[in-house]
């Protein structure tokens, strides 16, 4: 099958170095606006099979011709062209997915799932799948919430928490600056009481027992798409167990989470515009992120990632709480991604974050183009089958990412 990849960053490097190792896929075409970029990762990682151009992800028409001949278009560019790249999607006939619906330059993030799932008659009707959410979180974390639901009598909660820990001598963005502080400026939403709702931006602050090696973590609410889907879509799917509360919370080193807090409430990454003296408007975030260095070049980023001068490490749980057999019960699910000195082993240039984040993705686009997923129209990772879901959790395990399940029931 020919893949179309959109976007050659660190999401597209993880993304190409996966799919080019799998026999089923015969091309694939690197798509990106900085071409040199995507010459880079072609030749780096793309095993003979990725061929690069350039790409304005903006332009449906222009995807559209990038995609012809493609049986899958992966989104790995910002959510502020999901829409464009579903469209050309539909004008193809090839499956689409991204790693999650995120915040919009207009949108938070469960406005611009909404407005995904205006396209959801149209995939339908089209026999076309469009797998949204696909990453570690969102992704990963909906397949196990999904387990989880589905495996207890009653599931009265569902808690998400990432915790990482990193440390670099140089400036180095594992994510993109854009998306994560605009996501920490948005109020969180929280289902409680079975209804949605927002809170306070850095609120609801737990300390929680994270397993070894990470012991006891500082967490706080954080917009994410688990919050918009899962209650949603869980009781649709598998039955009205009760679920009355969905979170998801970020966490990390006590200090960090307080300076990020600092800096957002300077209003710094709002995404409104601001009129400045000379009558020109900007959005605070563009300046920011503007202001931000280069990342060092991949082979230098390899060196102190092997060498041990980075740190770039975390754990992903879900804890979805609620009934066996009558009896409280819990079912709680851990994955560690590999660190940044294990992933430059393999890819140099990637992090632990770009690796635990697309690998996932990569696990669910290959079982697109090996016909494991036969479903049609738009879902989320919670609504596919069981067989896929427990196959997806075991190809995890198989490309370095090791996960844990826990099921604790009251004995008496």
């Amino acid at each position: 099958m020919r893949v179309l990849i959109v976007g050659a960053g660190m999401q597209g490097q993880v993304l190409t170095w996966n799919l080019g190792r799998n026999p089923t896929v015969e091309q694939i075409v690197l798509a990106d606006y900085d071409e040199p970029r995507a010459r880079f990762v072609a030749g780096q990682v793309g095993s003979g099979k990725a061929q690069p151009t350039r790409l304005d992800a903006s332009d449906t028409e222009a995807v559209a011709r990038a995609a012809d001949g493609a049986g899958l278009v992966l989104n790995a560019v910002i959510p502020e062209y999901n829409m464009s790249i579903m469209r050309a999607c539909l004008k193809t006939g090839a499956a689409y997915m991204d790693m999650a619906s995120g915040q919009t330059r207009a949108k938070t993030i469960d406005e611009a799932y909404l407005e995904q799932m205006t396209l959801a008659g149209d995939f339908g009707r089209a026999g076309i799948l469009a797998l949204l959410s696909t990453g570690m979180d969102p992704g990963v974390t909906n397949t196990f919430a999904a387990n989880g639901y589905e495996d207890l009598d009653r599931c009265f909660e569902i808690r998400i928490k990432d915790y990482a820990i990193f440390d670099s001598p140089v400036p180095l963005q594992v994510w993109s600056q854009e998306t994560y502080y605009t996501d920490c400026a948005q109020p969180p939403l929280l289902f409680e009481d079975g209804r949605f709702t927002r809170v306070e931006i850095f609120g609801r602050r737990e300390h929680y027992q994270f397993p070894r090696p990470f012991g006891l973590g500082a967490v706080v609410c954080h917009d994410h798409e688990e919050v918009t889907t899962l209650p949603r879509l869980l009781p649709k799917k598998y039955g009205d167990k009760g679920l009355r509360y969905v979170d998801f919370k970020m966490g990390g080193p006590e200090e960090g989470l307080d300076t990020d807090l600092a800096f957002v409430s300077s209003g710094m990454t709002s995404k409104v515009p601001v009129m400045l003296k000379d009558g020109t408007s900007v959005r605070p975030i563009d300046v920011y992120v503007a202001t931000l260095s280069p990342n060092p070049p991949a082979e230098e980023l390899a060196r102190m990632a092997l060498a041990g001068e980075i740190t770039d490490y975390g754990v992903v749980t879900v804890d979805c709480i609620g009934e066996k057999n009558g009896k409280p019960a819990s079912i709680g699910y851990n994955i560690f991604p590999p660190d940044i000195r294990w992933v430059n082993g393999l890819i140099p240039g990637a992090t632990c974050v770009s690796y635990g984040t697309s690998t996932p993705a990569a696990i669910y686009a290959e079982f697109i183009v090996e016909g494991k997923i036969a479903d049609r129209g738009i879902l989320c990772p919670e609504e596919l089958p069981r067989s896929v879901r427990d196959a997806f959790i075991a190809e995890c395990g198989r490309r370095g990412l090791p996960i844990t399940r826990e099921d604790t029931v009251t004995a008496n």
